[in-house]
């Protein structure tokens, strides 16, 4: 069994593969000291064929590394290929939240409009109002002095109810 970052998962497979590479590294091994024992040997058998066959090792082992690494750039790539994935997944999830999140809030402001208009219009009319408070009590100011100052002058003048209902 083989824990890998997705979970437990089975990987008979894998342990056997290595189990066969060790055991082909091995036999790669024991056919190089082999070889290096047929040195001592060279003039039996001539050096000829001793560095034929050394040759030819040579090449099977080069190729056997060479398909090794191979082999582990691929696994590489295919434990890399699910990551990239979800990262994808999660920027595209993130992005389509956002574009949600902004309909959302335009969708909000856009019903929203006729409460600022209210509001805006509501300003406006205290406005004025404020604008014709002002007006209405500079005129009374205006009329209470001059009153006050007729009267200064000729003295008390009787209320006309006229006048009485101006005041209240």
């Amino acid at each position: 069994m083989h824990n890998d970052q997705f979970g437990n998962q089975s990987a008979k497979s894998e342990t056997q593969a290595d189990k066969e590479w060790s055991e082909f590294e091995r036999d790669l091994d024991t056919l190089g000291r082999q070889l290096a024992a047929l040195q001592v040997h060279t003039a039996s058998l001539g050096a000829h064929l001793v560095s034929s066959l050394e040759a030819r090792f040579n090449e099977v082992r080069a190729r056997a590394l060479a398909f090794k690494q191979a082999r582990e750039t691929e696994l590489e790539q295919l434990r890399r290929t699910p990551q990239q994935q979800a990262e994808r997944s999660f920027s595209d999830a993130r992005a389509r939240s956002t574009e949600a999140a902004r309909d959302a809030a335009r969708q909000v402001w856009e019903r929203s409009e006729p409460l600022r208009q209210g509001a805006k219009d509501v300003g406006e009319g205290l406005s004025r109002a404020w604008t014709e408070l002002r007006a209405s009590f500079g005129k009374a100011a205006g009329r209470l002095q001059t009153e006050s100052e007729s009267s200064a002058q000729n003295g008390p003048v009787p209320a006309t109810s006229e006048d009485r209902h101006e005041r209240t």
